[in-house]
């Protein structure tokens, strides 16, 4: 064998573990953001006009998809809805299947939690103004709209005041590009 060879042979296997170690990293970070509820994400995002990727950041930031989560706050499911906050949501979407009661349940709660996301975009007519909603409260994020030290056009919130505003919007910006990379939603 020539030295030739030998070079292009090593080259070769260290091509294929270089690969072998990027699908790894590839099955895993999909672990880490896992797809769960595919259909009702579809079925749900599309019924409300929002974008699916920005409902699985959303999801993940709030429960990493675990159907069981809960807050100390009293949130919960998927989607970590208030109880009142479904309750409320409950009077607003036209769907006897969509209560309160059962808003625990994975379908019911991405409906949910859509519909509330929807709610939140015409509102504030912006995906980062509604993810701070989501988090602090629509009039928590009208109040720092009002306030120039925080938003200069009363547009756009340039200094988010809560340090776990701040981060969860950052966490579902951030997830909301893993989500684009990793998954065929459109």
């Amino acid at each position: 064998m020539t030295r030739r060879s030998g070079g292009v042979k090593a080259l070769i296997v260290i091509l294929i573990i270089l690969l072998a170690l990027l699908a790894a990293g590839y099955a895993a970070v999909r672990i880490y953001f896992p797809l769960r509820y595919e259909d009702s994400v579809r079925q749900y995002s599309e019924k409300y006009g929002i974008d699916p990727y920005f409902v699985c950041a959303v999801i993940w930031t709030e429960s990493k998809f675990d159907v069981h989560a809960s807050s100390r706050a009293g949130a919960q499911g998927l989607m970590q809805l208030m109880p009142e906050t479904a309750a409320w949501i409950e009077k607003k979407i036209d769907d006897e299947r969509v209560t309160a009661e059962n808003s625990l349940e994975p379908d019911i709660n991405i409906e949910m939690g859509c519909w509330y996301l929807r709610y939140l975009m015409d509102m504030f007519d912006d995906s980062e103004l509604a993810a701070a909603a989501y988090n602090a409260g629509q009039n928590k994020v009208k109040e720092w709209l009002d306030n120039r030290e925080v938003s200069r056009d009363g547009e756009v919130l340039h200094d988010i005041p809560y340090e776990e505003t701040r981060n969860y919007v950052k966490r579902v910006d951030d997830a909301y590009e893993v989500y684009k990379f990793l998954y065929n939603l459109d």
